[in-house]
């Protein structure tokens, strides 16, 4: 028997059904063929990826990549000096 792949969208989909007032989380699961686990899993991240979503601040992915973009430019200023500095002891580029 092969493994099901749920798409996002159907997972958000039963957990949403399974938040609804009044769900029975055993019935929803039993009509998508699903475990109890997979369900509280896929709640648990559901409701994870929400809390950052809701977030004041950069997220930890928006950080770090600010952060190499201040690593790659800190290193292209260090090559243009040493450019520079090349040019003006060997004259090259002037006539």
């Amino acid at each position: 028997m092969s493994r099901r792949k749920w798409t996002a969208e159907e997972k958000m989909n039963i957990v949403l059904e399974g938040m609804a007032p009044g769900a029975n989380i055993s019935e929803v699961c039993r009509n998508h063929g699903i475990a109890q686990t997979l369900y509280y899993r896929w709640r648990e991240a559901f409701l994870q990826a929400g809390l950052s979503g809701l977030s004041t601040g950069p997220s930890a992915r928006e950080q770090q990549l600010e952060k190499e973009l201040e690593e790659a430019k800190k290193l292209l200023g260090e090559q243009a000096m040493q450019i520079e500095i090349l040019r003006k002891k060997t004259n090259w580029g002037r006539k």
